[in-house]
């Protein structure tokens, strides 16, 4: 049984799509085979993280129009082909949501875990014929994004879609330590989500699209690491918030 992510975001720039890739890159390093399909028609960004966009011919669109399912996976050097990539269509190339589900049924007969890079927004239309997601909200610990992260939870549960988990990424210990949270339960509280993880900033993790990897000392690759044990079904307790 494959592991299936909607990875979403209320606003932009709160990192979804670096998490994306760090969620598949730790799932990876398990030896887990992984597909990440990017969503965000006209924006994509998924082959830049793994270096690949010199190599892109056919897209998600494509690959559905044509009945050859195989011509937009991508499978970037040195990952063993534990990682592949599905570049997102042009904004003028519309996919149904019905097109998406035989897209996704395959992917799952396949991989041990799918990820779906969505756009920021609360627009997930094209997903309403999919029932067995988990939906992860990735918000940074500013007030806004955190604010926005409840109004994506409050769109999912008014479509009766699972409710999501959330991830705080580029977080700074400061913020509790200068008492602008008093702890991180006030940003839970705020969100109205359940916590899956904290991720740190990190100068490594925001480079990603250029360096294609991440050390494995890092914190940030820690705590993805940590996500997905729970993910799991593991009991993995948060560190205080100056070891996250």
């Amino acid at each position: 049984m494959s592991l299936n992510l909607a990875i979403v975001s209320g606003k932009g720039g709160t990192g979804k799509s670096t998490v994306s890739c760090g969620l598949a890159l730790s799932l990876a390093r398990m030896n887990k085979r992984v597909i990440l399909i990017d969503l965000d028609a006209g924006l994509r960004c998924l082959d830049m993280f793994f270096g690949i966009e010199e190599n892109i011919v056919f897209d998600l669109f494509d690959s559905i129009n044509s009945g050859d399912f195989e011509n937009a996976l991508y499978y970037p050097h040195g990952y063993n082909k534990n990682i592949c990539v599905v570049p997102a269509p042009p904004k003028d190339k519309t996919i149904t949501k019905e097109q998406f589900f035989v897209f996704y049924e395959k992917c799952k007969k396949l991989f041990d875990a799918v990820i779906l890079d969505l756009p920021a927004g609360l627009d997930f239309s094209i997903l309403e014929d999919i029932k067995d997601l988990k939906y992860i909200c990735v918000s940074n610990s500013d007030p806004v994004s955190v604010r926005d992260a409840s109004f994506v939870a409050e769109t999912l549960s008014e479509k009766n879609i699972n409710k999501p988990l959330l991830i705080i990424n580029k977080f700074y210990s400061e913020l509790i330590r200068n008492k602008t949270y008093k702890n991180i339960d006030d940003i839970i509280d705020l969100s109205g989500i359940k916590l899956l993880g904290i991720i740190p900033f990190s100068t490594e993790l925001m480079l990603f699209p250029i360096s294609h990897k991440l050390n494995k000392r890092t914190n940030a690759y820690k705590a993805l690491n940590r996500i997905i044990r729970r993910l799991g079904g593991e009991s993995v307790l948060l560190p205080k918030p100056q070891k996250i």
